[in-house]
């Protein structure tokens, strides 16, 4: 077979004693990005997998790794893409999200496709529609502590279906980054599975197992009687930072900061905030550099946070989630997402 890019790797049907004895091992054994192909019952349909675009979320990797280790036969022929293995390689292994130099790869799966990144995604991009799997998983750690959930674009019974086989809780979006998830407007089901934090091990087997149902289920994209009712909620809108501000962690305000938030904040990932919930401080000449706005670009930062002194609060019941306590990725992607309680649009 020939995949047409000399960006990734094509590694065929791996045996368990080729992988290696760990997870540094079969890292080391890809060296770069690279697509495991296993070969399935049914060859003539294929379903794809896509792991560590970030090269800090490794439970994708190491619940792949185990099914290799284990020479499970997949139902369907099962593509698995593994994207930032060098970043990942970097030691402290699995600690930078991208190098300083490269840009968020996950982030880049939409033009322009003009640096190392954009071609990695484009190459990535080119293959799937090549081998035109009937559905793609792309399984991400998120960069706080908090529980599992998914993001798709849609909400349907195939989609709802693929949420289903990793977790409870489902958020749909319209917001377009450059994420792989909106592979789904190429009318491929598609959904990203957030498995929780990266230093959780129930993250790893929330991962296995959700693959373990993917990989070897003969129907993946209709629904059945799962373990629990998805949650849906709807159009989560991400607070983010304007370049120039600051934002620190204290149990008490930074007066050197734009941003104080507590270092426990991540305990709000998911839960009902009340408008009585202190969340953190922020100066009040500040307050322009905190960026609300819609998927429609329309801005909703009064109906989602309120200043009274230099305290922040909720504006309204809200849930909040992907909250992050790295500096580094508030700042360059977003402190938070967020939705009304009652799942009614922000807009």
């Amino acid at each position: 077979m020939s995949l047409g890019s000399p960006l990734i790797r094509y590694w065929y049907h791996p045996s368990p004693q080729m992988v290696g004895e760990s997870v540094e091992a079969f890292l080391r054994e890809m060296a770069g990005p690279t697509l495991i192909h296993i070969p399935g019952r049914d060859r003539s349909r294929a379903r794809a997998i896509c792991t560590l675009l970030h090269g800090n979320e490794p439970s994708g990797t190491r619940a792949l790794f185990r099914f290799l280790q284990e020479g499970i036969e997949p139902a369907v022929d099962l593509l698995c893409f593994f994207g930032s293995v060098q970043t990942a390689l970097q030691e402290p292994l699995f600690f930078y999200r991208h190098l300083p130099q490269e840009r968020d790869l996950n982030r880049c799966f939409r033009e322009p496709f003009d640096d190392p990144q954009g071609r990695l995604a484009k190459a990535i991009l080119d293959i799937l529609q090549e081998l035109n799997p009937e559905a793609l998983i792309d399984i991400h750690n998120t960069s706080g502590m908090g529980p599992c959930f998914a993001v798709s674009m849609k909400q349907d019974p195939a989609h709802d279906a693929l949420t289903s086989l990793f977790t409870e809780r489902m958020l749909v979006t319209g917001l377009k980054l450059g994420a792989l998830f909106e592979y789904s407007e190429r009318n491929v089901p598609t959904v990203t599975i957030e498995c929780g934090g990266a230093q959780d091990p129930r993250a790893d087997q929330i991962a296995y197992e959700g693959i373990l149902r993917y990989a070897t289920r003969e129907d993946v994209l209709t629904p059945v009687d799962a373990d629990w009712d998805l949650e849906i909620l709807r159009e989560p809108v991400r607070l983010e930072l304007r370049e120039d501000a600051s934002i620190t962690y204290s149990e008490a305000e930074d007066v050197y900061a734009d941003i104080t938030l507590p270092p426990d904040v991540e305990h709000h990932n998911f839960g009902r905030i009340n408008p009585d919930v202190a969340l953190g401080w922020v100066k009040p000449e500040s307050w322009d550099k905190l960026i609300v706005h819609t998927p429609a670009g329309v801005d909703v930062k009064d109906k989602v946070l309120k200043l009274e002194g230099n305290r922040l609060y909720p504006a309204q019941a809200l849930k909040l989630f992907m909250i992050t306590t790295n500096a580094t990725i508030a700042k360059s992607d977003c402190l938070f997402y967020a939705v009304t309680d009652n799942g009614s649009h922000l807009a």
